[in-house]
């Protein structure tokens, strides 16, 4: 039995859905619009257990899953959505052992999940060109599996972080995965061509479809011989609800977000 810990990050859920997101430390508390409730009475509670606040307000306590914990940590920039992270993961067939390159590394949500897909024998490299995205990305990592019994950091793999424009070069070689969250990921084809082994998997995502045509373009006139395009992937998610009698999709939903592109390295025909 998994009990909650002083200084685990967890989620409080009231009646009607609302997330609270906390830190917690022994003699300190949380005050909400129904009252407050003491870390001390959460700590040594199971996860998924239900608390009371001072007015009697019922709120269940869960350790956050990756994408609760995406969906609240900080942002520094536009991050991939988990919808598209679950896809990615399978279209660029992230096994455990791999050694995984991606640039940018934004606020470190795709880094997370690379981390655990590789286990323990794998290894992933980011590249980051700015520096206030690296530092948020950095404190993003560290709390998750630091705060998070359920993150599974005894699992996770080894993560090298660079300060480095990808544009520039790759300094790893033999790479197992390359993946590209760049507005311009065509500039970086020259270095994928040299870092990425023979059967290796480049996957780029891109906003725009004008991006993912200029990428198909350049990789047909100048890279035709090193890369076969496996396929172009729009992801959608549309939640339903059961309420009494009635099942039916909600009215909001994630639509697109992104385009994803994937290409696997050959050997050149001589």
């Amino acid at each position: 039995m998994l009990r909650i810990k002083e200084g685990e990050l967890v989620h409080l859920i009231d009646r009607k859905g609302r997330r609270y997101h906390i830190l917690l430390n022994a003699g300190s508390s949380f005050t909400f619009r129904h009252g407050t409730i003491s870390h001390d009475e959460i700590i040594g509670v199971e996860d998924g257990s239900v608390v009371k606040s001072c007015y009697g307000e019922k709120l269940l306590v869960f350790r956050p899953t990756l994408a609760e914990y995406i969906g609240k940590m900080r942002k520094g920039s536009q991050i991939i959505y988990p919808k598209d992270i679950a896809a990615i993961l399978m279209l660029a067939d992230i096994f455990p052992g791999a050694t995984v390159l991606e640039a940018g590394i934004g606020s470190g949500a795709l880094t997370m999940a690379l981390l655990r897909a590789v286990g323990t024998e794998g290894k992933v490299v980011s590249y980051e060109r700015r520096g206030e995205f690296l530092k948020i990305a950095r404190s993003n990592i560290e709390s998750f599996f630091g705060t998070v019994e359920s993150a599974g950091k005894e699992g996770s793999g080894e993560l090298v972080v660079k300060e480095k424009d990808v544009y520039e070069g790759i300094d790893d070689k033999e790479l197992d995965r390359i993946l590209l969250d760049l507005q311009e990921p065509w500039r970086a084809l020259k270095h994928v061509e040299e870092s990425l082994r023979n059967g290796g998997i480049l996957l780029c995502y891109n906003p725009t479809v004008l991006q993912i045509y200029k990428l198909s373009k350049r990789l047909e006139l100048k890279y035709a011989e090193s890369f076969r395009v496996m396929g172009i992937y729009e992801i959608g998610m549309r939640g339903w609800e059961v309420k009494g009698r009635s099942i039916r999709p909600e009215h909001r939903m994630v639509a697109h977000t992104g385009f994803i592109f994937v290409a696997r390295k050959c050997a050149p025909v001589e």
